[in-house]
């Protein structure tokens, strides 16, 4: 039978350990960039601050902190596994990542980097104008990385490609004749051709040609963080629920929107058999970039 002192002694164990519990800080290790120039982490880092913010009433405090060095994907994947070195990311969803990783089913930016345009050589523009859709395309090489979701996507499609090792040297193998064209999201291709362009001045965004892939940038979590996994998977509800998430996406990518002119594009459709049905089906998960209500399709130049 418990004495007095006893049940006094795992009262007050029990109050130090909420206590010690309430204290605790969600410590999130994001992963780091490939160099000072790729920016493509920025936007989902701003996003996981909202995320963390928005939670701080239910989950408490919080820190977020970079990876000590960037890690291309098959080790960030292990990274991530093991949730020391590095526990959050964001990234085109892949289906070995899906199964090995704690995933948050809210895309990240709505599903805008699954529309895809191209940089290429300028001296190809004219040409890549008179294509006929999407043979055409077909007979010309495509640039990925090597373990990028959108190679199976082009693969699956009946796209020519060819791979690259690392980001950065993809664009040299561009301007080296490696391959025609190198798509990338509608999200991130301004960034680069106006990064770039100075070292590379016959580097340009194609411009009449649009890819839809349907591939959902996802937030991962390493399965050693289940706590950190639930909190970014509240918080991301909630910034889409009251339409806070929306408001995010067009606030960073606007002007990249109004840039692309999608509607005056051809469009071809790239089916992604791997994804969620489910997710697929939820309308609010995804933005349309030619919604009238957004005011990048003048109605003219819808297509």
């Amino acid at each position: 039978m418990k004495t007095m002192g006893t049940i006094a002694l795992a009262a007050a164990l029990l109050l130090a350990s909420l206590a010690l519990e309430a204290r605790a800080v969600d410590a999130v290790i994001f992963d780091r960039a490939a160099s000072p120039a790729d920016y493509r982490r920025e936007y989902s880092r701003a996003l996981l601050q909202q995320v963390m913010e928005r939670t701080v009433p239910q989950f408490g405090a919080y820190s977020i902190d970079y990876a000590d060095a960037h890690m291309e994907r098959p080790r960030l994947l292990e990274a991530l596994k093991q949730g020391a070195l590095v526990n959050v990311t964001a990234y085109p969803a892949d289906a070995k990542w899906l199964k090995a990783l704690l995933s948050v089913p809210v895309p990240t930016d709505m599903g805008l980097q699954s529309w895809r345009i191209a940089l290429i050589d300028a001296r190809h523009q004219e040409k890549m104008r008179r294509l006929a859709l999407p043979d055409g395309l077909k007979q010309l090489t495509a640039g990925v990385g090597s373990v990028w979701v959108t190679r199976a996507a082009l693969r699956d499609n009946g796209f020519r490609h060819v791979t690259g090792s690392n980001y950065i040297g993809l664009f040299n193998m561009l301007m080296a004749g490696r391959f025609d064209y190198f798509p990338r999201g509608v999200n991130e291709i301004f960034q680069e051709y106006d990064l770039r362009r100075a070292a590379f001045p016959q580097l340009a965004v194609e411009d009449s040609i649009v890819l839809h892939d349907n591939i959902p940038s996802l937030f991962f979590v390493s399965p050693r963080h289940p706590r950190l996994h639930q909190r970014i998977s509240a918080g991301m509800e909630m910034l889409l629920l009251d339409g806070t998430l929306e408001r995010f996406v067009l606030q960073h990518h606007r002007a990249y929107l109004q840039r692309a002119k999608l509607c005056q594009r051809r469009r071809i459709e790239l089916p992604n058999r791997d994804i969620d049905q489910a997710m697929l089906a939820r309308k609010a998960l995804w933005l349309d970039p030619f919604d009238p209500r957004h005011g990048f399709c003048p109605a003219a130049d819808r297509r």
